[in-house]
């Protein structure tokens, strides 16, 4: 499958190019919130989690992850809790403020994606669904692109 490959590396490179373009000229939710940041409210959806966590659900560094947790903080959309398990740890959370701007994330994106695939017939869209959550899978379990893989 070489040539199959290499067809699906240029046809990949071409869409996370346009996403990062649709990304970079999206407005934004909040003025002092980048779309890099949009992954750690993300990974806060369902449960609170302490950072080491958040950073292996975003598959990046925990400094990074840190960092952007402090900012969140600040902006007060996610704060800290105590980790029930162990009294000792902090949690992070979202704040009210926080599942609220996730919820107008969420809202935004969807639309977008409707208007964006308004055209497709729903059977296409399920089946793009089911490469697209095929091919993350089989990326996911490769170990190379873990920060840590170094």
């Amino acid at each position: 499958m070489p040539a199959s490959a290499g067809k699906l590396s240029v046809s990949v490179i071409r869409m996370l190019r346009m996403l990062q373009a649709t990304r970079a000229r999206a407005p934004r939710v909040h003025p002092a919130l980048e779309p890099t940041h949009h992954a750690v409210l993300v990974a806060l959806r369902d449960h609170p989690a302490r950072v080491g966590d958040i950073a292996e659900r975003t598959i990046a560094d925990a400094s990074t992850v840190s960092r952007q947790v402090s900012h969140l903080t600040a902006l007060g959309l996610v704060e800290k809790v105590p980790d029930p398990e162990d009294g000792r740890a902090q949690l992070v959370a979202l704040s009210d403020d926080g599942q609220a701007l996730l919820a107008e994330l969420v809202v935004r994106r969807e639309a977008w994606f409707s208007e964006l695939l308004a055209d497709w017939p729903e059977e296409d869209v399920q089946t793009f669904i089911g490469y697209v959550d095929r091919f993350c899978d089989t990326v996911a379990a490769d170990q190379r692109h873990r920060p840590d893989a170094g």
